[in-house]
């Protein structure tokens, strides 16, 4: 249950547009082929459009909740990079640099001169890198759930996890339970599930994703442990001409308050809120005040004393 001391809040009032046109559009870049969708409505956009990089094993169709909230307001482009989805396969030693590049590739064969980045989680390393090497091309940033490097329990996690790797090639095979056990216990703070809304209704979504990972899919999910645990995923690098939001739950023990506040410092001037009531599915658990957050951002709008949230920080300024 949401904690005593969080202000009550009721979402805006949102109007989904009344009909999208979506597109896919295959995409080659140096001999990997990949694929986004590009979602458009007939209102005019607020904002320059949205490029949604999700979690390791999140497609170009894992956002139906935000896409729904956020169509009516700005063109969004979700993917299949290399390594997910429909993708080709990208091997390990293919760090976040090549999937930066990869991404910053679909705003370029899509014609646009700038888009709005978000990166959750996995996604944040590769959204990062991308604003660090061309700002030029990102009007604004958007970090959930950041992270310089795991910290030493979810490493330990993703480790084990690997380790049991295996198991998933086999559907009746007690390993594949305890792997989804863990890949939960990575995501999900369980210490504080009595102050986090909706907490086991999202543990319980995502076991049963875990469990039914095929292993073609594990194979694929192994590869980007081996990509997490094998370098860092965000460069202890200045980011100095991009307006940037970095958030998360304030609950979250996946990459933590203090983990996404080392990220923004690192950017100049961005904004830092931890999400009330929340942990690293923040995006699950609050999707309203999620969307809402995101599009406020977006669109310019003030981020102070939004009752679901902190009051921004700067950790950059001096």
């Amino acid at each position: 249950m949401p904690s005593a001391t969080a202000p009550a809040w009721a979402p805006p009032a949102w109007n989904p547009p009344e009909s999208t046109r979506e597109e896919v559009v295959r995409l080659n870049w140096r001999g990997l082929r990949y694929t986004c969708r590009v979602v458009t409505s007939e209102q005019a956009p607020a904002t320059e459009p949205l490029l949604l990089l999700g979690g390791a094993l999140q497609d170009m169709y894992a956002w139906p909740r935000l896409e729904r909230r956020l169509s009516g307001h700005t063109t969004l482009i979700l993917t299949d990079l290399p390594g997910t989805g429909t993708a080709d396969d990208l091997p390990a030693e293919q760090g976040f640099d090549v999937l930066a590049d990869a991404a910053l590739h679909i705003a370029e064969r899509l014609g646009h001169d700038r888009v709005n980045l978000l990166g959750a989680s996995y996604g944040a390393a590769i959204a990062y890198r991308a604003a660090l090497h061309r700002p030029d091309r990102v009007a604004r940033l958007v970090l959930v759930g950041a992270t310089h490097g795991m910290n030493p329990r979810v490493r330990s996690i993703c480790e084990d996890i690997r380790g049991l790797g295996a198991a998933c090639d086999h559907a009746d095979s007690p390993g594949r339970d305890l792997a989804a056990d863990r890949a939960v216990a990575a995501l999900v703070n369980h210490a504080r599930q009595d102050l986090v809304t909706q907490s086991g209704a999202v543990a319980r979504l995502l076991r049963r994703q875990f469990v039914r990972i095929t292993p073609y899919e594990a194979r694929r999910n192994a590869v980007c442990y081996d990509r997490l645990l094998g370098m860092a995923p965000i460069p202890r690098a200045v980011i100095d001409s991009v307006p940037a939001l970095v958030f998360t739950g304030e609950h979250d023990h996946a990459s933590t308050p203090a983990e996404n506040r080392a990220v923004a410092a690192t950017i100049r001037d961005a904004a830092f809120v931890l999400v009330r009531d929340a942990d690293h599915m923040v995006h699950l658990e609050r999707e309203a005040e999620y969307a809402d957050l995101v599009l406020r951002f977006l669109t310019d709008l003030p981020l102070e004393e939004l009752p679901y949230c902190t009051p921004p920080e700067h950790p950059d300024r001096r």
